[in-house]
């Protein structure tokens, strides 16, 4: 009798010119259990509510894994997405996702959005206009109450660079802050990550907990992204 073969999924389209990258690969050694697989909005894991944002934009999405990969690939079961794995996640930081994800999208986009998987404050209404304001040559991220937040739309011209980076490095080293666009929003989702206990809480409750005290793609502690 012939073995039962896991269907492919289907292709990506690469519609719209640009991908997303969803950094799901970390450690969640601050939080003490996979953060991204805690429950979010009617119940879907986090890791699956971010990527649905993206897709509900109309941006193909790539999603990188690393702890629990069959778990996280299994908590978005039904979205159109690829998963890929990092293998060096563990070690590697959140760099090391980055570059995966980069590998891993077609030649033909002008740009792609870089967020980690760990932020369920993200909204679609925030993709759509970081997509609406690009501009070729610029990378652009939002902004709120003066700083700079999630997601990244990382222009071509900055990919080179961030490729050829080395670890330890952090993947904010490749941008050109002289070319990098900040949208104000009014949301403050863009900046707040769930990296512990009493984050998560705190956001179910619909608090703001503490913000990310980095700039975009990640503080250094961090292993793998997400």
């Amino acid at each position: 009798m012939a073995s039962r073969q896991t269907p492919s999924p289907p292709p990506l389209q690469w519609r719209q010119g640009y991908g997303a990258i969803v950094l799901a690969a970390g450690l969640s050694t601050r939080m003490g259990e996979n953060k991204l697989l805690l429950p979010w909005q009617a119940g879907a894991p986090i890791v699956a509510h971010v990527t649905r944002q993206f897709l509900l934009a109309g941006i193909e999405t790539i999603v990188v894994t690393g702890r629990d990969a069959a778990l996280v690939r299994a908590a978005l079961a039904g979205l159109s997405v690829r998963c890929i794995h990092n293998p060096a996640f563990a070690t590697g930081g959140m760099l090391s996702s980055v570059q995966a994800g980069l590998r891993a999208l077609p030649d033909i986009l002008a740009a792609a959005f870089i967020q980690p998987a760990d932020m369920p404050g993200i909204s679609m209404a925030v993709i759509k206009r970081l997509a609406r304001e690009y501009e070729t040559g610029w990378s652009v991220a939002p902004s709120h109450d003066g700083r700079r937040g999630h997601p990244l739309l990382l222009d071509r011209s900055r990919w080179t660079a961030m490729l050829a980076l080395d670890a330890p490095a952090m993947p904010r080293e490749a941008l050109d802050k002289s070319r990098l666009r900040l949208l104000p929003v009014d949301e403050p989702g863009v900046l707040v990550d769930v990296d512990t206990p009493q984050a998560y809480r705190q956001a179910l409750a619909g608090q703001a907990s503490s913000p990310r005290k980095d700039t975009p793609l990640g503080p250094p502690e961090k292993s793998g992204g997400g």
